[in-house]
């Protein structure tokens, strides 16, 4: 398909009671070593598919009283080795990504609010 990327290995192929081809899903293989001391790489990943900026996540986390700078929050998105690079653990990782969803969650209309927490 184009503007999709091929996964391989994420599913194989079994016939259905009725006939039909149906995928099961399997897991993929770790693609790399993971340093939980060094979880940049996710962060930027998480913060690309959930269109997470830089100004959200530092009010976020102000409002669970954890002060950062915005000079760490931009560090976060570097990868080692380069200028301003701070490493993200998966605690933070953890902390950043709940900060998030409270704050998004105050932000709902009511009613849509549980919803956000299943």
């Amino acid at each position: 398909m184009p503007g999709h990327a091929r996964i391989e290995g994420y599913t194989h192929p079994r016939p259905s009671p009725e006939g039909s081809i149906e995928m099961d899903y399997k897991q993929p293989p770790l693609s790399r070593g993971v340093n939980p001391l060094k979880m940049n790489w996710l962060w930027r990943l998480i913060c690309q598919v959930g269109y997470v900026a830089v100004d959200d996540v530092a009010p976020a986390l102000r409002q669970v009283d954890v002060h950062v700078n915005r000079e760490r929050v931009l560090g976060w998105l570097k990868s080692e080795g380069e200028d301003g690079y701070f490493p993200l653990t998966i605690a933070e990782l953890e902390q950043n990504l709940r900060a998030l969803l409270a704050a998004r969650s105050d932000a709902l209309p009511p009613g849509k609010e549980d919803a956000a927490n299943d």
